[in-house]
């Protein structure tokens, strides 16, 4: 069973939480406030584009933000997180000074059943699970799912 994480902004502060049940925090709305998520928008800005590169037990996921946003000064980027079978990563952004993002995948985040590099997404799915997460300041957070059961079908005609 797939975990959905939540996000918490600490009040008073600019500290973010993530929690995969996230049911403590809810009963405390006095110290921290749930942060929605926008997941699998079609919003081609502010939704973050990942590839799976690597091989066979040694892969990353590589996140790529919009050029656009990162280039305006109306846009801010906090913070990109990864979801894996094992936890959260996190990666803090100064000043939108990054367009890729690395995240290296170790133990059973790293197994995969071929060694096509970049990952072609086949049909055994080996990342179906993580998701990625693109904080993207007053505007919200923005979700991807990573190598969703759902693509199988998206190319099908009825």
């Amino acid at each position: 069973m797939r975990h959905t994480p939540q996000f918490f902004k600490l009040k008073g502060q600019n500290q973010v939480f993530a929690s995969i049940s996230g049911s403590e925090l809810t009963q405390y709305p006095d110290i921290a406030e749930p942060l929605p998520i926008m997941m699998n928008e079609n919003d081609d800005e502010h939704t973050p584009k990942y590839q799976i590169i690597g091989g066979f037990n040694n892969n990353c996921v590589e996140v790529t933000l919009s050029d656009e946003l990162l280039n305006s000064e109306s846009h801010h980027i906090e913070w990109v997180c990864l979801l894996t079978f094992t936890g959260f990563q996190f990666k803090y952004i100064v000043h939108n000074s990054k367009k890729k993002l690395l995240f290296a995948l170790a133990d059973e985040d790293a197994y995969a059943y071929c060694g096509k590099d970049p990952c072609e997404e086949c049909r055994f799915k080996c990342k179906n699970g993580f998701a990625v997460y693109a904080s993207w300041g007053k505007e919200g957070i923005f979700g991807r799912d990573i190598s969703p059961f759902t693509s199988i079908f998206a190319d099908k005609k009825d």
